[in-house]
């Protein structure tokens, strides 16, 4: 089975994100650990597909103050590969490319590319399930032209009709 194209090098990402599904407590096959607590549904699954999905996701301010989205909430419309990401109360919009790879029934991650003025700004969104229309998201950027190039937040996300 070939590996997928992600912006950080394949044996780091997926120990990353092995790790991080753990913190909300997946084991690699997506069971629920009895070692970590968690608040999960004990069965719930990312959709099938993203694609014409469209998430209102919540960033905790408090992880990385330093993360200019940080506490931001914003809309995400994923269609055909492109996405348009838009935070709500500003006049901010932006667009760029993804890629949908399903870990396990309830894990999804995004690997996603913008390209701005200043640069390009490569990141991951790791999403795990609480139920069918809500759960956890990790945001990992590994480089982009706003500082700090490298950071990561977690918050929520919600499945909109």
């Amino acid at each position: 089975m070939p590996r997928p194209s992600l912006p950080l090098p394949w044996p780091a990402t997926a120990g990353l994100l092995l790790s991080c599904a753990a913190l909300f407590g997946a084991t690699p096959t997506g069971t629920a650990s009895p070692a970590v607590p968690t608040t999960r549904a004990s069965v719930c699954q990312m959709p099938a597909s993203v694609d014409g999905r469209r998430f209102i996701n919540v960033s905790e301010q408090g992880w990385r103050p330093d993360n200019p989205n940080a506490g931001r909430m914003v809309e995400l419309n994923l269609r055909g590969g492109r996405y348009v990401l838009t935070v709500l109360g500003e006049n901010i919009s932006v667009q760029g490319r993804y890629r949908a790879h399903r870990l396990a029934p309830d894990i999804t991650v995004l690997d996603m590319v913008e390209a701005f003025a200043g640069g390009t700004a490569r990141y991951q969104l790791l999403m795990t399930c609480l139920t069918a229309h809500k759960g956890q998201f990790i945001f990992t950027q590994a480089d982009g032209p706003i500082l700090p190039r490298q950071r990561q937040n977690s918050g929520h996300w919600t499945l909109q009709p």
